[in-house]
């Protein structure tokens, strides 16, 4: 059977529930995709030059960078820290347990690729009472590059089972997964516009739930 390769953070788990610890700072709601873009273009552009750094390490310099830029660059360190501690309890996102569901019972073998840590992924997904789903949970900091390098979706198709796929709510994670040979699906209710220079997924859905079930359709297809 395939093999269902999911992003974590953004796509599996939600970053909504950082917004109410960003807010309570007295900043704007769309502090949170500032914080985000901001230091996963950091993120990128270190592990691109040939350096390398965590990405818990470059959200937690670049906060109060996004802070500073939104009018409270007087916050503590002490409440910078109840943000980051956030990032241990992320939720699932929308159709996380019903589309490991379907998958697993039908089958499918099911990775964890994430740009996050191993160790916090396993515990979010612990957490969740999810982890016994996923045959594997595979971390950028195995390799010390992050994706969408295609040393990282490598790591993954050596792992995978029939034919891969991977699930994103991430136009730039699918480009590079595609380019990597693997098939992609898109979550597509975050980002809503798909990128014209990016080559097409073959799956678009608005969550989880309902990519579970088009990459069954397309297996049956197939």
């Amino acid at each position: 059977m395939p093999t269902a390769t999911f992003d974590m953070l953004g796509t599996f788990f939600s970053l909504e529930s950082l917004r109410p610890r960003l807010s309570a700072l007295g900043v704007p709601a769309p502090t949170l995709e500032l914080w985000f873009a901001e230091s996963l273009r950091d993120f990128f552009a270190l592990s691109h030059a040939g350096g390398y750094a965590p990405i818990r390490e470059v959200l937690e310099a670049a906060l109060p960078r996004t802070l500073a830029l939104v009018g409270r660059g007087d916050v503590a360190p002490a409440h910078t820290a109840q943000v980051l501690e956030g990032l241990k309890e992320l939720e699932p996102a929308e159709g996380a347990h019903e589309a490991c569901e379907l998958l697993s019972r039908a089958g499918w073998k099911l990775i964890a690729l994430t740009n996050g840590g191993e160790a916090s992924t396993r515990a979010l997904l612990t957490r969740a009472g999810l982890l016994d789903r996923f045959s594997a949970v595979l971390s950028t900091d195995s390799v010390r590059t992050t994706k969408p390098h295609p040393t990282v979706y490598a790591v993954a198709r050596e792992r995978a089972e029939g034919e891969p796929w991977m699930v994103a709510a991430h136009a730039w994670d699918l480009q590079g997964a595609k380019r990597a040979g693997m098939r992609t699906a898109w979550v597509s209710r975050k980002e809503q516009r798909w990128l014209d220079v990016f080559p097409e997924p073959e799956v678009r859905a608005p969550d989880l739930a309902t990519v579970a079930r088009e990459l069954l359709g397309t297996a049956r297809q197939g």
